[in-house]
C-alpha cells in the first residue's frame, strides 16, 4: 500500500510529460525552425539591400549621355510614334518612300488611373507576353527602291540606336504605273519590300 501513492505520482508525471511537455517541446522546435527561416530571410534581405545600393551607386556614375543612349536603346515606354518617325527618316534619307504602316494594338491603361487611357500609347494584345519584364511592339511597313538601296536601308536600320529585330521580309514588283523612270521607260529594278519588325520597351 505504501508504494501506491508514489506509483500514482509517477503515472501522473508520465501522463503530464506526454500530454503537456511533449507538445510544448514540439512547439519549441517549430519556433526554432521559424527563427532560422526568418534569420535567413533577414540575411538575404540585407544582401539584397547591399546589392541594390551598389547598383544605385554604379548607375549614378554612368554619364548622362550614356544613360540617354541606353534609354533610347530600350526605352521605358513604347514610344511607337518616335520609332515610326525614325524608320521613316532612315527611309527618306535613302530615297525610299515608306507606306502601309500597320501594327496590332490595344488600349494601354494608366498605372496611376486605371479608368483613363494614356494618350499616344499602344501595347500588343498578346497574353503570353504579359509576364515578361519587357513589352514587344511589332510593326510592319512597305518601302520601295532598288535592291542595293534597300540593303543600305537595312544596314542603317541595323545600326540605329533603337533595338529593332527584323522578323520577315517579302518583296514584289510594284505596279508598273508607279515605277516609270525619267524619259518614259519602265524601271524594272525598283521593287516593293514588305518588312515586319519588332522593337522592345521596359515595363
Amino acid at each position: 500500500m505504501r508504494f501506491t501513492i508514489p506509483i500514482a505520482f509517477l503515472i501522473i508525471i508520465i501522463a503530464l510529460l506526454f500530454a503537456v511537455v511533449r507538445p510544448l517541446y514540439g512547439d519549441i522546435k517549430q519556433i526554432k525552425a521559424d527563427v532560422l527561416v526568418y534569420n535567413s530571410a533577414l540575411s538575404n534581405s540585407a544582401e539584397l539591400i547591399e546589392a541594390r545600393d551598389i547598383l544605385i551607386e554604379k548607375y549614378k556614375n554612368i554619364k548622362t549621355e550614356d544613360k540617354d543612349r541606353l534609354m533610347h536603346l530600350l526605352p521605358s515606354s513604347i514610344s511607337n510614334i518616335e520609332l515610326i518617325l525614325e524608320i521613316e527618316k532612315i527611309a527618306n534619307l535613302k530615297g525610299m518612300p515608306i507606306k502601309d504602316i500597320g501594327f496590332e494594338t490595344k488600349k494601354l491603361e494608366s498605372k496611376t488611373d486605371q479608368g483613363k487611357e494614356e494618350e499616344g500609347k499602344v501595347v500588343i494584345e498578346n497574353e503570353a507576353e504579359t509576364s515578361l519584364p519587357y513589352g514587344v511592339f511589332p510593326i510592319e511597313f512597305v518601302v520601295e527602291g532598288r535592291y542595293n538601296v534597300f540593303v543600305d536601308f537595312l544596314e542603317e536600320l541595323e545600326h540605329n540606336l533603337r533595338l529593332v529585330d527584323i522578323k520577315s521580309i517579302s518583296f514584289s514588283v510594284p505596279d508598273l504605273a508607279t515605277v516609270t523612270a525619267p524619259g518614259g521607260n519602265i524601271d524594272t529594278s525598283i521593287y516593293s519590300y514588305k518588312l515586319k519588325v519588332e522593337t522592345y520597351w521596359l515595363k
